[in-house]
């Protein structure tokens, strides 16, 4: 195949536009702008608007989406590209109206961000130099003239939204901003071949025990011209290399390979990702003419649900094992997608990975990830649960819309069901349980656009797949959608209905999809778009950049109920977190101790697409809260925990081996004192939680609760491998000691660093930071117990001496010592 890249550098300017536009006449003109990219990224590099994350920039490039914008460029196609039989364009992804040009020559439209387009163009093309015009509508004008003509709709946030396939948070939602993008947003490409095109590989497991895989290989050719062609398929992988002639039937080719001695792909945490690689060439006259490579693993998914006595479960088994998914919620970081570059995909996932979660949840408002995303997946060990994506509200059933979602379904799970990371398909984000919310006396089946999702996207799962699990939405099961008993349940009384964080010791749900608290971002990122008069928590650009209704309100409320509320920025921020931090922990926790009664928790969410408050635990600048650190304590694979009201502890084990060790518990004062200790031997067998001690309720008698807090330990061969600590009061009661804290800092290579901690008296939530440097921790907003070292790591490209000097801490304190 021969191929003409088109992406990089083109010209743009507003077209179609009667009157004045903001900008003035420049935008008319034609300007630089650069493929894959977006309208707004490029009116920022020609300085035609400012940056909207900037301050409430946000506020002034709101004439953009409004406009018609068309982009141009020239290129030159060879003699040699023309002779082929067939030359198409590909366009990997356009957003979203589009009319394609070329040579001043209609080759068609577009009107679906999400899918891929092929089109026909040989007849167009001419020898030498060429034009092509991409001409892009306004997806707000088009939305909205959608809605007026076939009706409102009952949708959260921008109602017409939903009238338009292309990512439902770019028209605003409650942690980001309104900015509706335009432009090539994908690869772009001019490509020519003659006999022919593979297209759609499939590798599917058909059947799997322990002597051997089988596999079904699938693809399908794109004819060009009567050639005879054969398909060959080589399946490769440690230690194996199959080759075999595919069976041809029309233009789809097929055949089954036995994999003896299987390696089998497992979520983090549970084994090994061994990958396999199928490669399928497509022959003419004894020549590979087209190859095309298809990374696959070996694994089993299926959905175990079971009538208890609380209901029925929701456990999602892998290879025959039950598992309890870890994680959190995914939404695209950035609003503007283009410009995240593979590194910082690499980055946010490998946190996750870090901090033992074994799902992401791709949320239906976003965008179905690059082909990064999925691939780090796989490598990782990071399930994916994938939302297609609807989110929050009624969807048409016109048929016209019902046809482009069953196109787009089509393509969507061909183009992803290779990836053993992918365990299930979901439907939508929250239209079954809001559309029941609002008409409590109506069925699911009874909201408009219902057919997508009863019919259309599992009748494409299961034609086009078969490998993994269908779920109609998140939250849904039977009855109410967000019934608690059965399905999965997203857990929003707490925080979004004011309740505080002890209330999700009271959810038993089955599977929980989703649940948060908010934080703000660190300082740092917000001051990169700020200026310095508007860090206060309540300067206007700061609640501007907290996009929830009352959100900046729900930070005081939940600041007040557990610290005292912070004077400066800083202190808000670093109480704020902790507030954060320790919600996730209490409801986590919770839900791990029942184990297998609830079988997931995902919590919303891990990233952010601008400098903003929101639920995440790290925010757009890749600087993690508090909450990530949390994370990666209470997702441990062997997690030690303390029950309301301080007497149960529990372990959770969700390693593949039974672990033999010894319950420590310690009543200590702050100032060191050790009151009592008690001490068991335990057994956690494999994938079990258990209740390890029951500690007596004289326990705590005549212990004032503002100066003692509990210590849990459960240590193997005399090592710690799980710890878990509890106050008695809230902080903001807590009479804490006049710690002094010292950092010994040693050099283990270039680098990377070791700090040992040690302090005179308790230290909570001990802060580190570098002033002016990037560094990463292994540990950070940790307890340091008295006279206790703590070590941890941490790697920046700082000297020692530099370190040393920039180092700085920060803790809690009582309110009479500041």
């Amino acid at each position: 195949m021969l191929t003409i890249d088109l992406s990089g550098t083109w010209k743009f300017k507003a077209a179609g536009t009667k009157g004045a536009l903001p900008s003035g006449p420049r935008t008319r003109r034609w300007m630089t702008g650069q493929v894959p990219g977006t309208v707004h990224t490029d009116l920022m590099a020609n300085k035609v608007i400012p940056d909207p994350f900037r301050r409430t920039n946000e506020n002034d490039v709101q004439w953009v989406d409004k406009q018609q914008w068309v982009y141009r460029r020239e290129f030159t196609v060879p003699a040699s590209f023309l002779a082929e039989k067939a030359v198409q364009l590909f366009c990997g992804g356009l957003d979203t109206y589009a009319l394609i040009m070329i040579n001043g020559r209609r080759a068609g439209v577009t009107s679906n961000m999400f899918v891929e387009h092929r089109l026909n163009v040989k007849r167009l093309l001419k020898e030498g130099k060429n034009t092509i015009e991409i001409l892009f509508d306004s997806p707000v004008t088009r939305s909205k003239a959608l809605e007026a003509k076939h009706g409102p709709l009952r949708v959260a946030l921008e109602p017409h939204r939903v009238y338009v396939r292309k990512a439902q948070y770019s028209f605003s939602w409650d942690w980001g901003p309104k900015l509706t993008t335009s432009g090539i947003w994908r690869a772009i490409a001019l490509q020519a071949y003659s006999g022919g095109r593979l297209a759609r590989p499939f590798a599917r497991v058909v059947s799997l025990n322990r002597r051997e895989a089988v596999v079904e290989l699938t693809a399908e050719i794109e004819r060009a011209g009567d050639t005879h062609l054969s398909m060959r398929v080589t399946v490769a992988g440690e230690g194996l290399f199959i080759e075999d002639v595919m069976h041809l039937r029309g233009n789809r080719g097929r055949c089954r390979i036995r994999i003896p001695d299987p390696k089998l792909w497992w979520p983090n945490g549970m084994g090994d990702q061994p990958m396999y690689k199928a490669i399928f060439s497509l022959v003419r006259d004894g020549e590979d003419v087209d190859d095309v490579a298809v990374p696959f693993a070996i694994r089993t998914v299926e959905l175990i649900q079971e009538r208890d006595r609380e209901g029925k479960s929701f456990v999602i088994s892998v290879n025959g094992v039950k598992t309890f998914c870890k994680g959190a919620d995914w939404i695209p970081c950035d609003s503007f997608i283009p410009r995240i570059a593979d590194a910082t995909y690499e980055t946010l996932l490998g946190m996750a990975k870090e901090a033992h979660m074994n799902m992401i949840r791709v949320w239906g408002g976003g965008i179905y990830e690059q082909d990064v995303f999925y691939n780090t997946c796989d490598r990782l060990g990071l399930m994916v649960w994938q939302d297609f994506m609807f989110a929050c509200g009624e969807y048409p059933d016109q048929p016209w819309f019902l046809r482009q979602v069953a196109e787009e379904a089509a393509e969507v799970v061909t183009r992803l069901r290779n990836h053993p990371s992918i365990v299930v398909w979901c439907g939508n984000n929250e239209c079954e349980w809001l559309f029941c919310t609002e008409n409590p006396d109506k069925t699911p089946d009874e909201m408009t656009g219902a057919a997508i999702f009863r019919d259309i996207l599992p009748s494409a799962c299961k034609a086009l797949d078969g490998t993994r699990i269908y779920w109609r939405s998140s939250p849904f099961g039977g009855g109410f959608p967000n019934d608690e008993s059965n399905g999965t349940h997203h857990q929003w009384s707490v925080w979004s209905a004011w309740k505080d964080y002890r209330e999700y010791e009271k959810d038993t749900a089955r599977f929980v999809a989703e649940f948060g608290f908010q934080a703000p971002a660190d300082i740092r990122t917000f001051a990169e778009v700020m200026l310095p008069g508007d860090l206060r928590v309540q300067s206007p650009v700061m609640e501007h950049h907290n996009k929830q209704v009352e959100g900046p309100e729900r930070l005081y409320r939940f600041q007040a109920a557990h610290h005292q509320v912070g004077g400066d920025l800083d202190e808000f921020i670093y109480k704020g977190q902790l507030v954060q931090a320790e919600a996730l922990k209490c409801a986590v926790e919770h839900w791990r101790r029942r184990k297998f009664n609830t079988a997931g928790s995902l919590f919303w969410q891990l990233n952010d697409c601008w400098p903003v408050s929101s639920w995440a635990v790290v925010d757009s600048a890749l600087r993690p809260k508090a909450g990530f650190y949390y994370a990666k304590k209470f997702f441990a694979p062997v997690l030690i925990s303390i029950a309301p009201p301080l007497r149960e502890i529990w372990l959770t084990n969700d390693t593949m081996e039974a672990v033999r060790g010894r319950v420590v518990v310690t009543l200590r004062s702050f100032d060191g004192r050790i009151v009592w200790k008690r001490e068991t031997a335990s057994l956690i067998p494999a994938n079990k939680s258990v209740r390890a001690l029951l500690l007596p309720a004289r326990s705590f008698e005549e212990v004032d609760p503002a100066r003692h807090y509990l210590l849990a330990r459960l240590t193997v061969k005399g090592r710690t491998i799980a710890e878990n600590r509890q106050l008695m009061a809230e902080p903001k009661h807590c009479r804490f000691g006049t710690p002094e804290v010292q950092a010994m800092i040693r050099e283990v290579r270039e680098g990377e660093y070791t700090l040992t901690l040690r302090s005179s008296a308790f230290v909570k939530n001990l802060r580190l930071e570098v002033k002016n440097a990037a560094v990463l921790f292994s540990d950070n907003y940790c307890d340091i117990d008295a006279g206790e070292p703590k070590t941890l790591r941490c790697t920046t490209r700082l000297n020692l001496s530099d370190l040393r000097r920039r180092l700085t801490m920060r803790w809690l304190t009582s309110p009479e010592r500041p």
